[in-house]
């Protein structure tokens, strides 16, 4: 039984899709298998919520304290842990400028 409960927001579920989007124009299976792999690293955080390598707040100081990341090589999963919840911000590529990315409003 997991611990935490896993939830994505808004924005981290349009990342995924539209990552899938992307690379299903070139390989549907990668696409499959890439979505796949952050679903399982989501999964993952369930068990252990804080394996995830917190964010510095001097670099970060527009966002709450208490955000972590865990990379899923291209591939970046942000989220907070409260409570009893882990909840995923985004899902930005690793080459991305991530400040600016995690900044932007919806």
């Amino acid at each position: 039984m997991s611990k935490y409960a896993v939830e994505f927001s808004h924005r981290a579920n349009a990342q995924i899709r539209s990552i899938f989007t992307y690379i299903a124009e070139e390989n549907a299976n990668a696409a499959v298998k890439m979505v796949d792999r952050l679903e399982e690293k989501a999964r993952q955080l369930a068990d252990m919520p804080y394996i995830g390598t917190e964010l510095p707040e001097k670099e970060y100081p527009f966002l709450q304290p208490g955000y972590r990341r865990l990379t899923v090589k291209p591939f970046i999963l942000y989220y907070r842990v409260i409570d009893r919840t882990v909840f995923i911000t985004h899902v930005v590529h690793s080459r991305r400028n991530q400040a600016s990315t995690l900044a932007e409003k919806e």
